[in-house]
């Protein structure tokens, strides 16, 4: 940190020791690259510093002005990254809920959503329809039971978990010739 300062501080005296004239007399002229402009940080490009052109202050002036220390925000990257560790971490994959609601109708099922979470899944079966229904999930393509809910009548419902890893899963009512009707719908699971 003191060679830091020490460095500035030479760059600031031969700043300071300058003549501002040159600069003056290319402003009297019209010459455009005499007014200063800001430019981003080159070093970083998500870096919010902006940095502007070199002033050139008179002699006596404070060291902390000269070397702009306590002003603005820090241009430090932080620490580099080590091999083999990608610069920018990736975006954190938002969080899928873990429920989902199933509306049984005359030979329909209704998902509230979906996808959902992989891990405990909390299934609600609602029995909206005239006639009793059942959930079962299994993995898409085959009738092995994972979970089954009661069969429930008109107006009722239920919540069982079950852990689900990422896939495909069918949702079915068992009762008979019910699936056949339409009474099945697919889970995402991720």
């Amino acid at each position: 940190m003191t060679r830091r300062l020490a460095a500035l501080a030479l760059v600031a005296s031969l700043t300071v020791a300058g003549s501002s004239t040159d600069s003056s007399a290319a402003a009297k002229r019209g010459d455009r690259h005499a007014q200063p402009t800001s430019k981003r940080c080159r070093a970083h490009a998500r870096c919010a510093v902006v940095r502007r052109p070199k002033r050139r202050l008179a002699a006596g002036a404070p060291l902390e002005r000269l070397l702009g220390v306590g002003r603005g925000p820090s241009c430090d990257p932080g620490p580099a990254p080590g091999p083999g560790q990608p610069e920018d971490p990736a975006p954190e994959a938002p969080v899928l809920p873990r429920f989902v609601s199933v509306a049984a109708r005359e030979f329909s099922l209704t998902l509230s959503r979906p996808l959902v979470g992989a891990g405990a899944v909390t299934v609600e079966l609602r029995n909206s329809g005239e006639d009793p229904h059942n959930l079962v999930v299994s993995p898409e393509g085959t009738h092995s039971s994972l979970a089954t809910s009661s069969e429930l009548d008109p107006g009722t419902y239920e919540r069982r978990s079950v852990t689900l890893a990422p896939g495909r899963y069918q949702l079915w009512c068992s009762l008979e010739f019910h699936e056949g009707l339409g009474m099945s719908a697919t889970l995402r699971v991720q």
